[in-house]
C-alpha cells in the first residue's frame, strides 16, 4: 500500500519501507512526528527531514521508543525523555535543527541553574484552596471566559486556546480541563491533552490571572487533572514547562514530577521562542 495524505497541518505517509504521521506547525516553525513504524530507518529519516525542509521549518521533534534509538538517532540529538510515553515504554525526544540558529540558546546556563535550584527544594502536596475559590470542570458554556483567560495570560501561544470555538471542539474530548473560580470569575485553568492510543497525557494550558498568582492554584489544578487521568488508566503524565517560568517548574517538581531535559527554542509562546523543560511522572 502506498499513500501520502495531507490535511490541514497533518501529513501521513504509508509505504512498504515506513509509515509516519507528522504535524506541521507553521506558527512555531517546527515539525512534530506523532507516529511512525519502519522497515528501513534511513528512508524514514530522509522523509522526515525532507518534509521539514519543504515546509521551511526550523526544528523537528521526534519522540521515539528507546529501543529504536540506535536506528533513528542519525542526524538527531536527544533533548529529553518521558517515562512510559509509549504505553509504558519510555519515549526519547529526538530533535534536529534544519536551521542551525534555532538551536542556540544564550540563556541556557542561567535556566539550567534555575532548574538545579528548584530540584533542591522539597516535594509537597497542594495547599488548601484560598477562601472563596472553587475548583470545577468547565463546560461549553465556559469556553468564552476560558478563552479570555488564555488571551490575558499569553501574548502568543502555540495553539488557539483563546478561541472559544477551538476550546469547545476539544473540551472533554481530546482534552480535559479544570478551572478555579472566585467570585463567579474564572481566575485559573489548566488542561490535560490526552493521547489515548499511547496512554499518555500532556499537562498544558496552565494560566492564572496576574493578580491571583502565587496562591497555590495551579498545584490544585494539576493534581486534579492528574487524578482524572489516572482514573482513565492514563499513567504517563508529562508537561513542557516554560524554562523561564520559575513558578511553573516549581509546581511540577513539588508534585513529584521529574525533570527530564530541555527542548531548546521549542515553540513560540509569550512573544518569542522559549526553551521548554520536560517534567515527567509515571504511575507504574
Amino acid at each position: 500500500m502506498f499513500a501520502t495524505k495531507e490535511h490541514n497541518n497533518l501529513i501521513k505517509e504509508m509505504n512498504r519501507k515506513f509509515t509516519v504521521t507528522i504535524t506541521i506547525d507553521q506558527f512555531s516553525k517546527r515539525a512534530w512526528v506523532n507516529d511512525y513504524t519502519y522497515n528501513h530507518p534511513g528512508e524514514l529519516l530522509h522523509y522526515i527531514n525532507s518534509t521539514a525542509a519543504s515546509h521551511g521549518l526550523e526544528k523537528i521533534i521526534f519522540p521515539v521508543l528507546k529501543k529504536h534509538l540506535a536506528d533513528l538517532k542519525h542526524g538527531f540529538s536527544t533533548e529529553g525523555w518521558v517515562a512510559g510515553f509509549f504505553n509504558g515504554e519510555d519515549g526519547c525526544f529526538l530533535t534536529a535543527y534544519p536551521t542551525l540558529q534555532r538551536c542556540k540558546s544564550e540563556n541556557q546556563p542561567e535556566l539550567l541553574a534555575q532548574v538545579r535550584e528548584i530540584l533542591a527544594r522539597r516535594h509537597r502536596m497542594p495547599a488548601t484552596l484560598p477562601d472563596g475559590c472553587t475548583l470545577f470542570t468547565p463546560g461549553l458554556k465556559d469556553a468564552a471566559e476560558l478563552g479570555n483567560l488564555f488571551k490575558i495570560a499569553f501574548s502568543t501561544y502555540p495553539s488557539p486556546v483563546d478561541q472559544p470555538d477551538y476550546l469547545a471542539g476539544v473540551m472533554g474530548k481530546t482534552a480535559l480541563f479544570k478551572a478555579i473560580k472566585k467570585e463567579n470569575q474564572i481566575i485559573s485553568a489548566a488542561a490535560a491533552e490526552l493521547d489515548i492510543a499511547k496512554g499518555n497525557a500532556e499537562l498544558t494550558n496552565c494560566a492564572t490571572l496576574p493578580n491571583n498568582r502565587g496562591g497555590g492554584l495551579m498545584s490544585n489544578l494539576i493534581d486534579a487533572l492528574e487524578q482524572e487521568c489516572l482514573a482513565r488508566s492514563i499513567n504517563s503524565l508529562y508537561s513542557l514547562a516554560r524554562a523561564s517560568s520559575y513558578g511553573m517548574n516549581l509546581v511540577f517538581h513539588r508534585l513529584g514530577y521529574r525533570y527530564r531535559g530541555t527542548l531548546v527554542n521549542n515553540c513560540h509562546i509569550g512573544g518569542d521562542y522559549e526553551n521548554m523543560n520536560i517534567w515527567s511522572k509515571y504511575a507504574r
